[in-house]
């Protein structure tokens, strides 16, 4: 289960994703309807949590690369 770790966010919004178009794929609202409806803020809301998730990522990233080079040199820079 270590593959799920740090793909939880990811597949949630993707869940959100799917289930806020899942009305406008299946044709039972317009897309005038679909941009005046809840579904848009939660589309919104999805791609905000990816968008987030990949800075936390990102942030980690650049984090661990300080922490590794003060260990290895603790007298740089």
């Amino acid at each position: 289960m270590s593959w799920f770790i740090g793909k939880k966010t990811y597949i949630v919004s993707i869940l959100m994703l799917f289930v806020s178009s899942i009305n406008l794929i299946t044709g039972d609202i317009s897309l005038n309807e679909f941009i005046s409806s809840d579904s848009m803020s939660l589309l919104l809301e999805a791609m905000g949590l990816s968008a987030l998730r990949a800075g936390v990522k990102q942030n980690q990233k650049e984090m661990i690369h300080e922490v590794v080079k003060k260990i290895n040199f603790p007298h740089a820079g």
